[in-house]
């Protein structure tokens, strides 16, 4: 009667097939409910709709700082629809921990639509110690269309100190659930470890999963694990994976930011202006794991100060490019682009990128380029994203962007027709053009830009002596001017300046090669 130990029933509260509307505890602490010590459940609801679950101390004591155990926390289950569990203020909060196995499993095929808000999942009532469950949350069995957390404020979940994952998507059937705002591995301040074993594992399969904007830290394996063929098209966008709140200080996950294996295809990291931050974990940001797991797209992710690599595609380490492209493995081993130029033009003309993706099957390929945080002579991690653009038909690339300066380092990726991303590039050191720039004959211009076989050069006297210079300021070509035109077939593509000698002086313009 006291709360401080068990005596034994199979369910705390039962609600089964029917009751509808009705309220477990309440928003004050004369209605909190303390349920715990069952043998099976907390609290089950099955095939009941538009039930409050709200302010009760689920699996602890009557201080909400020790266990005293049911087996599963709160259950929902069947077809249950639209029930709330959870709030959006403090008082309306349940702490559902110290549970054998689940915190609060939701499964069944038509079991949608519920909401699970504003709790704490595997911690004492503090959100600073961990109370375990061994999953915190799970959606199971076809769950689908529910929602873990939101945007209203107070809505995300703590899902913490579990022994096993804070979240679990699991099994065929499961799809469509969103998980938005939640802090899974930290404390309730999002500054400190509070770790589960993994942050989230989709797995079994499920599919069409949302992840958005949650925290997704401290945890002693992976932040997020995608697992198993046919857990495919999830959408992961705006989390920070490694950080703290901020997104600048490390609370990091101990192996891989995200990690994919054994099958999944088609997920979305990112997507453009909805990057995640994946930065100061143990292992990679980005794992890939096997031949299997295949058309996975990473978008405008900051991926930095990872321990390994920024995307790592097995095996472990840089994976080489091949000529062609024609290898296998996960992704299709997708080659990273080859930044050949990387020059800055000053500030009329910014800054021009070119090079060379070598995928012929799987062009035009989309490549993103960002400034790197590490050093010229490594293999990027993606910090700030820049720009994206897509290769010619032979996959060539020139671009222009202000967004870059001088003695910046840059790296990129490259993500082929299927939605296959490559690993990071090297990283590239842009340089400032060397050629000197001399005022004047401001009418003379260079056309067609951009070129292929030659250049014309407009209201050029003959005999006028001309060098043409790469974007690193080397001499490609010098000659006189024919009157007619400057053959530049042998070029590579890329983006030159060409230097003319007039009675004014030194005019330099500058073209592109395609």
């Amino acid at each position: 009667y006291n709360a401080t130990d068990t005596l034994g029933n199979t369910h705390g509260i039962y609600i089964l097939s029917g009751p509808h509307h009705n309220t477990v505890g309440g928003n004050t602490p004369e209605a909190r409910n303390i349920v715990s010590g069952n043998n099976h459940t907390g609290m089950r609801i099955v095939n009941s709709n538009y039930n409050v679950v709200q302010g009760n101390y689920v699996g602890l004591n009557r201080t909400g700082n020790a266990a005293l155990r049911n087996y599963d926390g709160i259950s929902i289950e069947g077809t249950s629809k639209y029930n709330l569990i959870g709030g959006y203020t403090s008082d309306e909060r349940n702490y559902v921990s110290g549970n054998v196995a689940y915190g609060i499993p939701v499964f069944g095929a038509g079991c949608n639509y519920n909401i699970i808000a504003g709790n704490y999942v595997g911690t004492d009532i503090t959100g600073t110690q961990a109370i375990p469950n061994t999953y915190g949350v799970l959606f199971d069995d076809g769950a689908s269309y529910n929602l873990l957390g939101g945007r209203q404020q107070g809505a995300g979940n703590l899902l913490s100190g579990n022994s096993g994952y804070g979240l679990f998507i699991y099994n065929f059937g499961t799809m469509k659930d969103t998980i938005i705002g939640n802090l899974i591995g930290t404390d309730y301040t999002g500054t400190q470890a509070l770790p589960n074993a993994n942050g989230i594992v989709i797995d079994g399969p499920s599919f069409y999963h949302t992840i958005d904007s949650n925290l997704i830290s401290g945890n002693l394996q992976n932040g997020i694990d995608i697992h198993i063929a046919g857990s495919d098209s999830n959408i992961v966008i705006n989390n920070k994976i490694g950080t703290d709140i901020t997104g600048l200080l490390p609370v990091p996950n101990q192996f891989d930011g995200i990690r994919i294996g054994e099958g999944p295809r088609k997920n979305i990291i990112g997507l453009p202006g909805q990057g995640n931050i994946i930065a100061y974990n143990g292992g990679n940001g980005i794992t890939v794991m096997t031949a299997a797991d295949l058309y996975n797209t990473f978008t405008e992710n900051s991926i930095f100060a990872n321990a390994g690599l920024g995307i790592d595609l097995f095996p472990m380490g840089v994976t080489p490019n091949d000529a062609g492209d024609t290898d296998a493995g996960p992704n299709d081993l997708m080659n990273f682009p080859v930044i050949t130029d990387a020059c800055y033009w000053g500030y009329l003309y910014g800054t021009f990128i070119s090079g060379h993706v070598d995928c012929p099957a799987g062009l035009p390929a989309k490549v993103e380029v960002f400034i790197s945080s590490g050093n010229y002579y490594e293999y990027g991690q993606g910090k700030t994203f820049v720009v994206s653009f897509l290769t010619d038909s032979l996959g060539y690339f020139t671009i222009q962007t202000d967004s870059v300066m001088s003695m910046d380092v840059i790296c990129a990726t490259a993500t082929d027709k299927w939605g296959n991303t490559s690993e990071f590039s090297q990283n590239v050191e842009v340089t400032h053009l060397s050629v000197p720039v001399i005022q004047g004959g401001d009418n003379i211009n260079i056309f067609p830009v951009p070129a292929k076989d030659i250049i014309k050069v407009k209201n050029l006297p003959s005999d006028t002596q001309y060098k043409i210079f790469n974007s690193q300021g080397r001499m490609m070509l010098a000659g006189k001017w024919n009157g007619q035109s400057i053959l530049i077939s042998d070029l590579a593509p890329g983006l030159y300046a060409i230097r003319i000698h007039t009675p004014k002086g030194v005019v330099t313009r500058k073209f592109v090669k395609e």
